[in-house]
C-alpha cells in the first residue's frame, strides 16, 4: 500500500520534470497532473496537493508552458524553452545515476554515519541478502542480520561461516518490539518502500531503538532519478518510498529528530536519533540535499 505523500522537494521536483515530459509528447492539460500520476503509477505515486500545484506553477512561472492559466484544464503544450528545460533535466538526472553506483554510495555513507564503532551490536532490520550487514560488518560493527524471509536469510549467510561480528537469523521486528529488545543502533535496507505499512513498521522498528539511539534507513529516492532508472519494478515503484517531507511529518510521531536526509541517485538515506526525555518536540538539525555519487 503506497502511503500518501506529505509535501516534499523532491517529489515537487519530480512533478515539474513529468510535466515537461507529458507535455512534449502532445498536448496535456495541467489540471490533470495529479490524477495522471496517480493513475499511471496505479497508486504507488500520491503525491500532496500542494506538491502537484507549486509543480503546475512553476512551470507557469517560467514561461514553460505555452498557456495563460498555469491551472488549466485545456491541454497545453510546452514552449520551446520548456523543452530545452526538460531536455536538461533529464540529461542531468541522467548524468547524475550514471556517474556511479548510487546503491554503493548511499552505503558506504550510511556505514559512516552509523558511528563509533564500539562493542554495541548493530540490528539491521529486512536484511534481504545482507548487502549492508556485510558492510557494516567489514567496518568493524556487530551485526545482527535479521528477516521474516528464511530463504533470504539461508542465502544471505551462505559463504560467510563462523563470524562472531555477523549473525544471521529469521525474525520479526514486531515480535522483537514485544519482547521489548533494545539496540542503540538499527539500521534498514530498501525495506519501507516494501510494507504494506511503512509506518507500523516504523514504529516497531522505534519501539526497539533505545533513547539516544541512531536509525538510519537506506531506500529508493523518490525523485527524477528514480523514476527515469526505474526504480524496481515500474518507473514509479520508487514512489513507495518516504520521501523527506514524509520522515518531516512523521519524526515527532515517532519520537524521532530527524538529523539527515540525503540522495545518491536514486538512493537516499535517512538518518534519525530517538528522542530522550526533556528533548521537546523533533527538529531537523541539519537536513541536506542531493549528492552526486
Amino acid at each position: 500500500m503506497a502511503i500518501k505523500h506529505q509535501p516534499s522537494p523532491e517529489i515537487r521536483d519530480f512533478l515539474v520534470c513529468y510535466l515537461l515530459e507529458q507535455a512534449s509528447s502532445g498536448a496535456f492539460p495541467p489540471a490533470q497532473l495529479g490524477l495522471e500520476v496517480v493513475r499511471r503509477s496505479e497508486g504507488d505515486l500520491q503525491p500532496a496537493e500542494a506538491d502537484v500545484r507549486a509543480a503546475q506553477i512553476a512551470c507557469w512561472e517560467r514561461g514553460w508552458l505555452d498557456h495563460e492559466d498555469p491551472l488549466t484544464d485545456e491541454p497545453v503544450s510546452l514552449s520551446p524553452e520548456g523543452r530545452l528545460a526538460l531536455e536538461r533535466r533529464l540529461e542531468a538526472a541522467r548524468r547524475q545515476d550514471v556517474s556511479a553506483d548510487p546503491r554503493e554510495a548511499a552505503a558506504d555513507h550510511l556505514v559512516s554515519l552509523v558511528s563509533p564503532v564500539d562493542e554495541s551490536e548493530v540490528l539491521d532490520v529486512g536484511t534481504g541478502d545482507g548487502f549492508l550487514a556485510k558492510k557494516l560488518m567489514a567496518a568493524g560493527f556487530r551485526v545482527l542480520a535479521v528477516d521474516t524471509d528464511a530463504s533470504a536469510i539461508d542465502h544471505a549467510a551462505a559463504g560467510c561461516g563462523a563470524n562472531a561480528h555477523l549473525r544471521f537469523q529469521v525474525a520479526d521486528i514486531h515480535a522483537l518490539a514485544e519482547r521489548g529488545q533494545r539496540w542503540s543502533k538499527i539500521v534498514t535496507s530498501y525495506l519501507l518502500h516494501e510494507c504494506e505499512e511503512p509506518v507500523g513498521m516504523l514504529r516497531s522498528i522505534c519501539a526497539c531503538l533505545e533513547p539516544g539511539g541512531q536509525l538510519a534507513c537506506m531506500d529508493f529516492a523518490p525523485n527524477c532519478s528514480a523514476y527515469l532508472s526505474g526504480g524496481g519494478r515500474t518507473p514509479f515503484h520508487a514512489f513507495r518510498a518516504l520521501a523527506q517531507g514524509d520522515w518531516e511529518a512523521l519524526a515527532p510521531e515517532l519520537g524521532l529528530t530527524l538529523i539527515e536526509h540525503l540522495c545518491f541517485g536514486h538512493v537516499s538515506v535517512t538518518l534519525a536519533r530517538k528522542q530522550v526525555a526533556g528533548d521537546g518536540h523533533a527538529e531537523i538539525t541539519q537536513l541536506q540535499g542531493e549528492k552526486s555519487p
